[in-house]
């Protein structure tokens, strides 16, 4: 069964992944912390996995919001190469980890979202469900103080096929009400279940992760969507 956790809690299990690509510019995205049967994975989008390089940076929130700057060897006890693994059709990749036992024990401890918590049906989230998006915009909330960024939207559509922005190849999303922001790409979108009810906190059903931001989709008008990767696609890759 899905837990219910506060949002300070979730914002614990994502990352941010840098990698820079010039002197001072960086190309940067969102990551999430899974537990599958008692596996550890990254989760993110594959447009953001391709941009990292084996010299890239994990980043993670350390005591005080000081940020922990983690290497590929840290999280897989490995150096040439990151070892993703894409999703055929959708805009998803994961990343089995094989931490070193030191940092699995300080730098990731309650770090892992378990994947009860991810939406396992193919079908659309309700669009009365209030959803958060999680993440680095732009690269802020990574560096000085550890603060991902939240924004809270519904969904504005069921599921849709749509060209993904990146390769225009065709991929089911579901459209958010707020367009996304770059580095917001590949951070979850999630139901908190947490909710006020004429000033009392009630809970739901239990926190759950309805997909990935995929990016935004825009035209010449100055229209902008945000598109979704839903979480079903996930189960294909673990």
């Amino acid at each position: 069964m899905p837990q219910i956790f506060p949002l300070d809690i979730i914002t614990n299990t994502v990352l941010n992944l840098r990698q820079e690509v010039a002197p001072g510019q960086f190309s940067t995205g969102t990551g999430t912390f899974i537990n599958h049967k008692d596996k550890l994975y990254i989760l993110t989008a594959e447009h953001v996995a391709k941009d990292m390089k084996a010299d890239c940076q994990f980043i993670v929130k350390g005591a005080n919001d000081t940020p922990i700057i983690l290497t590929l060897e840290d999280l897989t006890q490995q150096t040439a190469s990151l070892p993703w693994k894409v999703h055929a059709t959708a805009d998803m990749a994961v990343m089995q980890l094989n931490p070193k036992a030191t940092i699995l024990s300080t730098s990731l401890v309650r770090r892992f979202l378990p994947s009860d918590n991810i939406f396992v049906p193919y079908k659309a989230v309700d669009r009365n469900v209030q959803l958060t998006t999680i993440g680095f915009p732009l690269g802020l909330g990574a560096f000085g103080h550890f603060s991902p960024l939240t924004f809270r939207t519904y969904a504005s559509s069921g599921l849709i096929t749509l060209n993904r922005f990146d390769n225009k190849n065709p991929c089911d999303f579901f459209i958010l009400e707020n367009p996304g922001v770059g580095g917001y790409s590949g951070g979850p979108v999630v139901d908190i279940s947490i909710y006020n009810n004429m000033g009392m906190q009630m809970n739901g059903d239990g926190t759950m992760i309805y997909g990935i931001l995929h990016g935004t989709i825009s035209d010449q008008t100055g229209g902008k969507l945000a598109a979704v990767t839903p979480s079903y696609y996930l189960f294909d890759l673990i």
